[in-house]
């Protein structure tokens, strides 16, 4: 079976539905643009006050977390939407239908939609990330491109995954839109402490971000690792794809063991 195929097909299904009301999809993309342009303005006003944040200068933690940012959105436009909807799809017994399909549930869920509302965050990600490179001397040679995707590639699966998860707790919990957000939005949930480097958080924050959610490997380890910059656990830098293997595993498991646990609410 051609998912790709599926998936386009998808997308433009969605989006001619969503191009029916194409007022409210143009104010969609303008909010959000604001939302991440204001977000880039408060960090330039940290900048404006401070030289630097635990030794990183502005281009450095710039580079740091537009690297997170990258991966986080891309990983958004397939699995944001459908683990936030998970509870309401539970909830009201919509999931039945999934099982019906001819495909697995998880893959219908996530090919049946477009998160076109992280497009602003993309663009603005990637125009500071080029910027902010140019600004740095980082040796990039065949190793260190080498290196950098693999890390860029393990940010997106420990993203994606912890999504999963916070989704795959609905067949539980039902309602876990709280859960979600508080672990995987980047406004005022966990998302947003690794976006500075973790070294100015408590040790007790330092713990949760490195072994319980993983937010440290997505882009200050392995950003810490290219700029030669010292942090807790230097070998840290190197363990990005076995973490993101390990947390996928774990998101898997717990996907299918909700399915087994799964029974309709529906009316």
């Amino acid at each position: 079976m051609n998912y790709f195929k599926i998936y386009k097909r998808f997308v433009i299904i969605y989006m001619k539905g969503k191009l029916e009301y194409h007022l409210s999809l143009l104010f969609e993309l303008f909010a959000n643009t604001i939302l991440i342009g204001v977000y880039f303005a408060g960090f330039l006003v940290i900048f404006h006050n401070f030289d630097n944040i635990a030794g990183w200068n502005k281009y450095e933690v710039l580079f740091m977390f537009t690297t997170s940012w990258l991966s986080y959105s891309f990983s958004c436009f397939f699995f944001w939407s459908p683990m936030k909807d998970m509870g309401e799809q539970i909830r009201s017994g919509n999931f039945d239908l999934y099982l019906t399909r001819p495909i697995s549930p998880f893959t219908y869920l996530v090919l049946q939609q477009f998160q076109y509302t992280f497009l602003p965050r993309l663009f603005f990600s990637i125009f500071f990330w080029l910027y902010s490179m140019s600004k740095l001397k980082i040796n990039w040679n065949a190793a260190s491109v080498f290196y950098y995707c693999i890390c860029l590639l393990s940010a997106f699966v420990i993203f994606s995954s912890i999504t999963v998860i916070t989704g795959a707790i609905s067949f539980w919990t039902v309602k876990s839109e709280e859960i979600v957000s508080l672990l995987t939005n980047n406004n005022y949930g966990l998302k947003n402490y690794c976006d500075y480097p973790i070294t100015i958080y408590s040790k007790s924050m330092q713990i949760l971000l490195t072994f319980i959610i993983p937010y440290a490997f997505t882009g200050y380890y392995p950003v810490a690792n290219l700029l030669d910059k010292s942090s807790p656990a230097s070998w840290a830098a190197y363990i990005s794809p076995a973490i993101a293997l390990i947390i996928a595993i774990f998101a898997y498991i717990l996907w299918r063991m909700g399915l087994k646990h799964y029974g309709s609410t529906g009316a």
